[in-house]
């Protein structure tokens, strides 16, 4: 059984065939890391269940009911992606912008979609957004739920966005003792989208030519500098990046409160 490239931070994917992958819990031996990574589980299997129920759209990770592999903790059975994570394919692909635009806004309208279900995602980021090619077309989806919040279906999880798709200013909002009543806002989501977004029109993340941090002393250099600049009111210039006055919106501006309002502002753009 083939595991593949793309390894989520709850969980390891292994291709089963005919288009499906098994999504797995991390073995570990800390009971503590086994507790948080089965709450993770636990919150992203009741929103798939959730959202395919109401029958979520194509811009959604397809889910097809829980999987057990080799007498191992149950996972989850969902689609493949066949072209892996959205940021492993820009670090290593020239991408033309009518495809980065596509992108952009299939990946608003799936954060749109969930909001107005009552979802945070709470953890967007590059490599949470799939690629999957049929024929001619290659499509991003939204996944990895593990961190998401629901208020209407009582799950509230631990995560927070990577850098540097995080605001430090709702850092403060991150208060488990809150029950999600305050961190569990879509402009958490805004923001993360903002920098998606900038990320696949520009092919890099703000304040940083190439491809993503690799190693952790790497990763931890570049948040801290990222950090920091966010802090101070800084973004890297949007003049010359389409859909820039979006990403100004949800980065700089912070007018917008929901996802549905940033694909409102990008369909304007879009079509003018």
């Amino acid at each position: 059984m083939e595991v593949l490239s793309y390894e989520g931070s709850t969980g390891v994917i292994y291709r089963l065939g005919k288009g499906l992958v098994a999504k797995m819990p991390w073995p570990t031996a800390n009971e503590h890391h086994a507790e948080e990574l089965e709450k993770a589980f636990n919150i992203e299997q009741r929103i798939l269940e959730h959202l395919s129920l109401i029958g979520a759209p194509p811009g959604i990770i397809a889910y097809h009911g829980p999987c057990m592999i080799n007498g191992r903790k149950e996972g989850l059975l969902l689609s493949e992606a066949n072209c892996g994570d959205l940021q492993a394919y820009i670090d290593r692909e020239n991408v033309d912008e009518t495809l980065r635009r596509k992108w952009s806004l299939q990946i608003a309208h799936a954060v749109a979609y969930i909001h107005e279900n009552g979802i945070v995602h709470m953890n967007l980021s590059t490599s949470n957004v799939l690629l999957h090619r049929t024929g001619q077309s290659m499509d991003a989806i939204l996944a990895d739920f593990g961190g998401s919040r629901c208020a209407g279906l009582g799950l509230y999880g631990d995560l927070l966005p990577d850098s540097p798709f995080l605001d430090p200013r709702l850092v403060q909002l991150h208060d488990p003792s809150s029950n999600g009543s305050l961190v569990s806002l879509p402009k958490v989501d805004v923001f993360s989208l903002g920098v998606v977004i900038y990320t696949i029109m520009t092919g890099h993340y703000p304040f940083r030519e190439g491809p993503a941090p690799g190693s952790l002393e790497e990763n931890h250099a570049y948040n801290s500098h990222v950090q920091s600049r966010y802090r101070r009111g800084e973004f890297p210039d949007l003049s010359e990046v389409y859909f820039g006055d979006v990403i100004a919106g949800c980065c700089c501006e912070r007018r917008f409160n929901t996802a549905k309002e940033v694909v409102a502002a990008m369909e304007a753009i879009k079509y003018k």
